[in-house]
């Protein structure tokens, strides 16, 4: 059916969490931004550029929350896989831009494969999908590697951690996104958009939340892959 997709993202309970800070964020903005324009009205300079870098600094913050949650998805229509990730792949702020990199919003992009192509998706952690990758994905080590050497120990165990989604095709190539935070369910249901469509993909996931979801769908659709 044209127009059809099945979509995952953040799960509910994430994004209502990231709904009220965000909110929070703009609350101090504003109020920041009222008191900027009231100090400087009346005389105080000195406070009126204080609250009007705080009010940068808050709006930097709720623009950094809705592109890491609501930023990026997967979705099947029309026949086409469709990943909308950070353009780094896996962190929402620009992980290589020097001091203040943390503060900057990564942008995004949109990867598009026909799922009639696509051979291979694996659900895990980095460690995971480099086991169980073929040779196509030298290309996520090679995105990897400057975040495994990083000397920002968080960030090395933030990219350690987090769940990736990982598509690779009949043609050697390969795409990948984090997909921290996303609802188990809903991306399962995504993988099986993609196995309805192409019976000869492969499926592996590691978690037991999502092979719960994947052995609920196999039972659904009759399928018999190898998890």
């Amino acid at each position: 059916m044209a127009g059809y997709q099945v979509k995952a993202c953040a799960d509910p309970k994430t994004r209502m969490r990231a709904m009220v800070v965000i909110l929070v964020f703009g609350a101090f903005a504003l109020f920041s931004i009222g008191m900027a324009i009231f100090d400087i009205a009346t005389g105080r300079t000195a406070f009126g550029i204080m609250f009007a870098a705080a009010a940068v600094i808050f709006v930097v913050l709720m623009l950094l929350r809705i592109n890491s949650v609501f930023g990026t998805y997967i979705k099947v229509k029309d026949g086409t896989l469709y990943l909308k990730s950070w353009v780094n792949d896996f962190l929402p702020y620009e992980a290589n831009s020097g001091f203040f990199a943390e503060l900057v919003p990564s942008k995004t992009k949109i990867t598009e494969i026909p799922v009639d192509e696509i051979s291979l998706v694996l659900v895990g952690t980095k460690e995971y999908i480099k086991r169980n990758a073929t040779i196509a994905g030298k290309r996520l080590a090679r995105a990897l590697y400057p975040y495994e050497h990083s000397k920002k120990k968080a960030k090395k165990e933030l990219v350690s951690g987090m769940d990736l989604f990982y598509a690779e095709t009949f043609g050697g190539e390969c795409s990948f996104m984090c997909i921290y935070g996303y609802e188990p369910k809903r991306v399962v249901d995504v993988i099986g958009e993609i196995y309805e469509q192409n019976p000869d993909v492969s499926v592996r996931v590691s978690s037991r939340e999502y092979k719960k979801h994947v052995m609920k769908l196999l039972k659904r659709i009759g399928g018999d892959e190898e998890l």
